[in-house]
């Protein structure tokens, strides 16, 4: 069973070989982004879809 990731999913995002975590607000699939509002701090982030993952 895949769990499945979408706007508003709390994902993992890795950005300059750090880890990052918070809420999908968007995604670009043209140019294969999303952003995310970072835990603590709210700041909107933006990375890889390829960089993203789920928490285990």
């Amino acid at each position: 069973e895949e769990d499945e990731i979408d706007i508003g999913s709390y994902i993992g995002l890795v950005l300059d070989d750090e880890e990052v975590y918070g809420t999908i607000i968007e995604f670009d699939d043209d140019e294969g982004l999303v952003t995310i509002e970072e835990d603590g701090t709210g700041d909107l982030v933006t990375g890889y879809q390829d960089d993203m993952f789920l928490e285990d």
